[in-house]
């Protein structure tokens, strides 16, 4: 059964291996890890396009939070890069409808993707582009960017909107809606899996679905 992370387990984030993080529980943006410190202990992981993922990621500058520096916003940035793709550009999901290194399911536009024979800097900063403010173009954040749900929610509920297309609970970070069948239709996890990265587990040692479902309870989404 679930219960709230203590403040115990959060001040061991990232020290002790993947904790299960609760209802509203999310390290606050001056406990993470600085975006150098993620840069570096995830690099061998983003593989031949991570100097480009990296320097992409730096152009963003402004962060869209108060709560939160543009380097802080970048250490996001990447902790959800690794969440969603692994830095693999060429990732497609959902049915086809979640694309590139943020599996951003743009809207008005066609979607950021790679040559075959691999993606440039370009490509990531258009993926980037489109995954944080919803559009490759200029003007406001729109839906599903990451930038507009951090206008007006703190970085757990935003990204359980960035997941899901809304925030389902804000009594519970993890909470998710079900189709008709009862099966989860995004990543129970999500919330805790980015905070987690954010406080600087690596990819060697995060742990695989079936992990999460038994430690912590997390449902799992069907394979497609």
């Amino acid at each position: 059964m679930q219960s709230q992370s203590s403040a115990v387990e959060l001040s061991n984030l990232g020290k002790t291996g993947y904790v299960c993080l609760y209802r509203t529980t999310f390290p606050l943006p001056p406990a993470w890890e600085t975006f150098e410190a993620l840069s570096k202990a995830n690099q061998q992981a983003l593989g031949s396009g991570g100097s480009d993922i990296l320097k992409a990621i730096q152009t963003f500058n402004t962060a869209p939070n108060p709560s939160m520096n543009a380097k802080q916003f970048q250490a996001l940035i990447l902790a959800m890069v690794m969440q969603e793709s692994g830095g693999n550009g060429n990732v497609v999901m959902d049915k086809q409808k979640s694309h590139g290194i943020l599996q951003v399911q743009v809207k008005g536009e066609q979607p950021a993707t790679c040559d075959p024979s691999g993606c440039t800097y370009d490509n990531y900063l258009k993926m980037l582009q489109q995954g944080v403010y919803g559009h490759s173009g200029t003007g406001s954040p729109i839906p599903p960017g990451i930038a507009y749900w951090l206008g007006s929610n703190s970085t757990g509920p935003a990204l359980r909107a960035y997941n899901s297309g809304s925030v389902v609970d804000r009594f519970d970070y993890q909470k998710v809606n079900h189709d008709s069948q009862g099966r989860p239709t995004s990543t129970e996890s999500y919330v805790s899996d980015v905070g987690n990265r954010l406080a600087g587990v690596t990819p060697d040692k995060f742990p695989d679905k079936q992990w999460l479902s038994h430690i912590c309870g997390f449902e799992t989404v069907p394979p497609e």
